[in-house]
């Protein structure tokens, strides 16, 4: 069944062929939904018209760059290249691990749309109603993968509309490391929709750093949503580098007993810049533990907002939960919005969130000035230390470094 969507913005794509009984369900989602406004709770402080009202178009998976412009070798990572939303096989590395699957998410959709929320979230259900050669990484039972997996989210036409979607399944006592980078390097005013569900199994770790360096003139909304069963590790790194107008929306239910769940967040938007950070938590087991630092330097008249929320169910006891959101403004014109909450269901758990927005240390400034270092260098040196706070919570020594270089 083909259906006609009402929305301007979506009346000229194609829509996903991964499943056409998932896709039409989106369809009919998007039909009955409307995009929100500042009257939408979760969305007071970020405004979608300005980039709803632009004219998009969607483009296939271009080879019309170099791929190794692109790949740090440093990284000794299996690079796996999203072209305008689609999943390139022709650019990507061909994958020779024992145990780790590399390929379209129509070859291996069984865990396919079934821990997003696309039937509420009209952004997820766009992607999945247009989402079209979708990625997918798994890793079979008992497999310690080395390499990390380097994701290059790449858009190569101006004004491009892309839905990439990402399916990670890292099955019991298994590891995988995921970098993503989404990028934008020659083309402007685009609008990336993505969508990644990950499910990380018994006893299984699964780490994910996210580097979002889209450029001026460049909209991203990134939706993650994470299952974590019994004894599991999970860490996302999401940093935001030079983007306009950046949307993440992490969703992580921890639904095992003795998880360990790692989110940090490090921005430092400038110009007319807008970067808005939501995070959810679900603690649906006890004996768990969660750590989230997120922390943000603002300059000129750019905008943050940080939500952070952790939900600690009824039964859910001896949970430890912890957050933080550290900012500072070194701008009169820049603005942040900051609301950590915590919804407690249960008796038995060590819970705390706190944040803060200040300004330079005028002392430590003055300090570094009187050794003979220039002001702009010591405020530089002042924002490198107190970054490194997230970046440090990065365990691979090559991908923090990685993650320096942008």
């Amino acid at each position: 069944m083909t259906m006609t969507i009402s929305h301007p913005i979506l009346e000229k794509l194609k829509q996903s062929d991964i499943n056409p009984e998932i896709t039409n369900a989106a369809l009919d989602t998007i039909e009955k939904s409307s995009f929100p406004t500042r009257k939408t709770e979760d969305w007071k402080y970020t405004r979608v018209n300005k980039i709803l009202k632009k004219e998009y178009i969607q483009k296939e998976a271009l080879d019309n760059f170099n791929p190794s412009d692109f790949i740090d070798e440093s990284l000794g990572a299996i690079n796996v290249f999203v072209v305008n939303g689609h999943y390139s096989t022709t650019l990507s590395d061909t994958n020779t691990i024992d145990g780790l699957f590399i390929e379209k998410i129509s070859k291996n959709n069984i865990n396919y749309n079934t821990i997003t929320d696309s039937d509420a979230n009209i952004f997820s259900a766009i992607n999945t109603a247009y989402a079209n050669e979708g990625l997918s990484i798994s890793v079979q039972k008992n497999t310690k993968i080395k390499q990390p997996i380097h994701i290059i989210n790449i858009n190569t036409e101006n004004q491009v509309f892309a839905n990439p979607r990402t399916l990670i399944v890292v099955e019991q006592s298994s590891e995988l490391e995921v970098v993503q980078t989404l990028i934008s390097p020659n083309a402007a005013n685009t609008f990336t929709n993505a969508l990644t569900e990950v499910f990380v199994k018994e006893n299984a770790k699964c780490t994910f750093t996210k580097i979002e360096n889209e450029g001026e003139n460049s909209a991203l909304i990134s939706s993650e949503y994470v299952k974590q069963l019994n004894d599991s590790t999970f860490q996302i790194n999401t940093i935001t580098k030079r983007q306009d107008f950046v949307r993440n929306g992490l969703n992580i239910a921890v639904d095992g007993q003795n998880c360990s769940t790692y989110l940090n967040g490090a921005y430092a938007p400038i110009n007319g810049e807008h970067i808005d950070n939501h995070t959810r938590v679900d603690h649906i087991q006890p004996n768990c533990m969660s750590s989230e630092i997120y922390k943000g330097v603002l300059n000129d008249k750019s905008t943050g907002v940080f939500n952070g929320k952790v939900i600690v169910h009824v039964d859910a006891q001896k949970i430890e939960a912890y957050q933080k959101n550290n900012n500072v403004l070194i701008s009169d014109n820049a603005t942040m919005n900051a609301k950590p909450e915590l919804e407690i269901f249960a008796d038995d758990v060590k819970c705390s969130h706190g944040t803060t927005t200040g300004q330079f240390d005028e002392e430590a400034i003055f300090y570094l000035q009187a050794r003979g270092i220039s002001k702009k260098t010591a405020k530089e040196m002042l924002i490198e230390a107190f970054m490194d706070e997230v970046y440090n919570e990065i365990e691979n020594e090559l991908v923090r470094d990685f993650v320096k270089k942008f």
